[in-house]
């Protein structure tokens, strides 16, 4: 494992095999029975034992997260926070579900609706959030009463497995497995191994077809939360000061590692030089740096050597294509893997930059002229996870928001998650939801029982 900020070694992980895999997914199945007949309340009780765990142990895991995936203090001391409100919610919500009514919809019949566990969830989560993408798919898959193996990123591992070693007196054997590895070896057996009930995945477009495709032959159904390219949509009518101050931490938390990052502004022409010059002046004053240099580091390195020529390679290309930075716009020079935070102006339409999920510090700008056009370009890709309008007008904002193809669309706000409501998106940024009480729903399935009550 490499320290982004210094490019140094700090940690070796041994590559998990398709072997290891199997023994994973052995004990996972050997476990379920009796982990899926428990009672929600002894359920919810382990949750909630697992949220205490974690809070006593916070420190060490926002360090550690800082360490593995170059987060500022903020970033990886809300990544915890959230992971434990993760499992707190679960641990209630899966005391309170909800199904369709028992009653007599045939005569003579009485029907019953039982929400069953799925049996054992394969699951993949990404480098950029790994603490909390684990949270999110682990504990509504406990609180649904299944069994997991779980395969965090080559990248950054170390806060899964710290996990792992942190609740393992909590849980039975076999209920929760970690097997870190390559997605190709063990993502693939995953999702394609027969005792498999479910694969989810939270990560890139080409993992998302990746497992797709290998679980398609087993029938096994398949939960994804992709990319995203979020458009911004600003009305000649929006407060410009605060979408700009909103925009300094949507666009920039976790160096903009983030597939709701509000990364493609669409502005009004006619506001469009008032905006940028609050938006430069924004982003002027972030703070950027090695996270352990103080607490007021706002945005810190990308997560590797390869992503920081992912990215830079994104820059050179919109500047070929006619895109000027207004600030930024270029790394910095030193150790680690750093990017000046950019705001790139005089951006074409269609441009590669408007169209590709950059996943880094940087905001694009683009003007429309009115209303349609702007619903237009703001949908004009092929990803869907979370949009934002900003409007003084209430009807606007109704009507803009359900005509953009987003799973997630705020209005004057963005990047603002609660655990009681649904995260997932549309078209290419996959299906199945994250939180609230679907993920639940998710990770369970509907049985029918009708009993012949005839005399």
């Amino acid at each position: 494992m490499i320290d982004p900020s210094t490019e140094g070694v700090i940690a070796r992980i041994t590559d998990g095999t398709a072997e290891d895999t199997d023994r994973a997914v052995a004990a996972a199945v050997a476990a379920r029975s009796e982990w899926g007949r428990l009672v929600p309340k002894k359920r919810s009780e382990v949750l909630h034992a697992i949220a205490d765990r974690l809070a006593e142990h916070t420190d060490a895991l926002v360090r550690l997260e800082m360490a593995n995936t170059g987060k500022p203090l903020a970033v990886a001391r809300d990544d915890v926070d959230g992971t434990i409100d993760t499992f707190r919610f679960m641990a209630g919500t899966l005391r309170a579900t909800t199904s369709m009514a028992a009653g007599e919809y045939a005569e003579d019949h009485l029907s019953l609706i039982l929400r069953e566990p799925l049996g054992v969830v394969g699951v993949v989560t990404p480098w950029n959030y790994p603490l909390l993408m684990a949270a999110w798919k682990i504990a509504p898959i406990l609180a649904a009463g299944n069994t997991l193996v779980i395969k965090p990123s080559e990248q950054t591992p170390l806060t899964t497995l710290k996990f792992a070693e942190l609740v393992a007196d909590l849980l039975p054997p076999g209920v929760l497995n970690v097997v870190p590895g390559l997605g190709p070896v063990v993502g693939a057996r995953l999702a394609e191994h027969p005792d498999v009930a479910m694969i989810a995945l939270t990560g890139s477009v080409g993992s998302g077809r990746a497992v797709a495709r290998a679980a398609a032959d087993s029938l096994k159904r398949v939960h994804l939360e992709l990319g995203g390219k979020a458009p911004v949509v600003i009305f000649e009518d929006a407060d410009l000061k605060s979408a700009a101050a909103s925009l300094r931490v949507a666009g920039y938390w976790n160096s903009g590692q983030e597939c709701g990052a509000a990364c493609r502004v669409l502005v009004h022409a006619t506001v469009a030089d008032r905006f940028v010059e609050e938006l430069v002046s924004e982003v002027g004053e972030l703070v950027v740096g090695d996270p352990r240099s103080g607490e007021d580091v706002e945005v810190g390195p990308l997560v590797s050597k390869a992503h920081f020529d992912r990215v830079r390679g994104h820059l050179d290309r919109a500047r070929s294509q006619g895109a000027r930075a207004a600030i930024g716009g270029d790394v910095l020079d030193g150790p680690g893997y750093f990017v000046a935070p950019t705001v790139l102006v005089d951006v074409a339409e269609g441009a590669d930059i408007t169209r590709e999920e950059v996943f880094g510090p940087v905001i694009t700008v683009e003007t429309f002229t009115d209303e349609d056009e702007a619903v237009r370009r703001a949908n004009d890709v092929a990803l869907g996870l979370s949009a934002s309008v900003w409007t003084e007008s209430a009807r606007r904002s109704h009507a803009v928001a359900a005509r953009l193809d987003s799973g997630t669309v705020w209005v004057n706000a963005h990047l603002v998650l609660a655990n009681e409501v649904p995260w997932g998106g549309f078209k290419g940024s996959g299906y199945g939801r994250d939180l609230s009480l679907y993920a639940l729903d998710d990770y369970s399935r509907t049985k029918h029982v009708m009993h012949h009550k005839g005399r």
